[in-house]
């Protein structure tokens, strides 16, 4: 387990890029104010994954925020179009921002929620703290497989 000060640091930096990804980034799937879902076809590769993270989800959000993080870089490969390069400084930080929108989006997906408690979701602060440590460990285990390939 990390130490206090690197787990407080951990927290400090996902709270800031929760920040950042609340005041820019890709606009979420509009719901549909009648019908009380999402007003737009949600993509059959986005549904696959949002299946695989509610499967996740009922392991631990740790789980569902690493199977959001895996199958987004897949996805990500296939749709490179996704990424908002326009509003980040670089690849990694629009990656983050349509991770925070597919976030919403899912929320929106399995429990019908609003985009603004699905943001409310997004915002607090043990779900930053956790989606600090899920991309962490993603970024650990992206590493040991280069490690690995080399």
């Amino acid at each position: 387990m990390a130490s206090l000060n690197k787990q407080q640091k951990r927290a400090k930096r996902a709270k800031a890029k929760a920040k950042q990804i609340r005041m820019v980034g890709r606009k979420p799937l509009d719901q549909d104010e009648d019908l009380g879902h999402l007003a737009e076809p949600i993509p059959e590769y986005t549904l696959a994954m949002f299946s695989k993270m509610r499967d996740a989800e009922a392991v631990s959000r740790n789980d569902m925020l690493l199977t959001l993080l895996r199958e987004l870089a897949f996805i990500i490969i296939d749709h490179p179009d996704l990424l908002d390069m326009e509003n980040a400084d670089n690849e990694g930080m629009a990656a983050t921002h349509l991770a925070a929108d597919m976030l919403i989006d899912y929320r929106m997906w399995a429990d019908g929620m609003t985009i603004e408690a699905a943001q409310a979701w997004l915002s607090e602060p043990q779900f930053i703290t956790d989606f600090g440590i899920a991309l962490d460990t993603y970024a650990k285990s992206v590493e040991s497989q280069e490690d690995k390939s080399e």
